[in-house]
């Protein structure tokens, strides 16, 4: 008698447990927007997976790509590392996972990073060449 209540406690609990979830992500005021069906949500996911199989290995090409004429760029030039960076910068920089917020759009997907950051002696010379005429 005493096995039986203390399993029938234990199932009580897990349905109690695995149910709590679900009340807690359907509660909320009524102006909220309503939440995207599992389906659509599993559909992004594929969807995600997918495209990844195929743009994972371009990304990986196109940075390894950059990686070589990068270095390239570098002995050519005497060991400029101005062309070094500007060729490996976005090369390498860029997502090389699609996800699903890609696929609905509210996060962009880039494929070639941002430019390396300007604080070489080019930009100091920039400055003070605009102040000095002034």
């Amino acid at each position: 008698m005493k096995t039986q209540l203390l399993k029938g406690i234990a199932l009580a609990s897990l349905v109690t447990v695995m149910a709590t979830p679900v009340y807690a992500q359907t509660a909320g005021p009524k102006n909220e927007p309503a939440e995207e069906a599992v389906g659509s949500e599993a559909g992004y996911g594929v969807g995600a997976a997918l495209a990844s199989v195929f743009y994972i290995p371009a990304k990986v090409t196109y940075a390894g790509l950059g990686l070589l004429t990068g270095g390239l760029g570098y002995v050519l030039t005497g060991g400029r590392t101005d062309v070094l960076n500007n060729i490996m910068y976005p090369a390498i920089g860029g997502n090389y996972v699609v996800t699903p917020s890609h696929l609905k759009g509210t996060e962009p997907i880039y494929f070639v990073g941002a430019p390396p950051p300007e604080t070489g002696p080019r930009a100091d010379a920039y400055s003070s060449a605009t102040t000095a005429t002034r």
